[in-house]
């Protein structure tokens, strides 16, 4: 019996480690993080840039969030999509394309930013409150689009 009892829980411990290994390499750090800098080049001034980044691999969450971050979109912010005041990208972060913007943004795998382009200069902030809603569409949904009405009211 005791065996047993022991067979189970190192059996649960395998997949706790195996669970936060897998989030842990699908999520980039929790670290909040907004940077300004000054554009190089032109651009517009009122701009906000809804940037997902993902790897080439992708788990089951990843695509939940891609998925929830698009639908907010697509439902929420038809109008600033069609007239540019917000612009959506999903970027693989390993595709050497996308190397500069990844660096700009600093992603480093599943990552949701948020620039705000004002004057010039590129606001960017990464979201990461978001990862811990996954299991929770109603307030996923709500963290994403109160992120992206706080930059389009800028």
């Amino acid at each position: 019996m005791i065996l047993f009892t022991r067979n189970k829980f190192f059996g649960f411990l395998a997949v706790l480690i195996l669970s936060c290994s897998i989030l842990y390499a699908c999520n980039s750090p929790a670290q909040s993080m907004t940077r300004t800098m000054t554009r190089s080049s032109g651009g517009a001034n009122g701009v906000v840039e809804v940037v997902y980044f993902h790897r080439t691999q992708r788990c089951s969450s990843c695509l939940r969030a891609e998925d929830g971050i698009r639908r907010t979109i697509e439902t929420y912010f038809k109008d600033e999509l069609a007239s540019g005041k917000l612009v959506f990208k999903v970027l693989n972060v390993q595709d050497e394309a996308n190397a500069a913007i990844v660096e700009k943004y600093g992603a480093a795998g599943s990552s949701l930013f948020v620039n705000e382009i004002k004057d010039g200069s590129d606001n960017i902030e990464e979201v990461t409150d978001i990862w811990f809603l996954l299991n929770n569409d109603k307030a996923f949904i709500k963290a994403v689009r109160s992120e992206i009405e706080e930059h389009l009211r800028g």
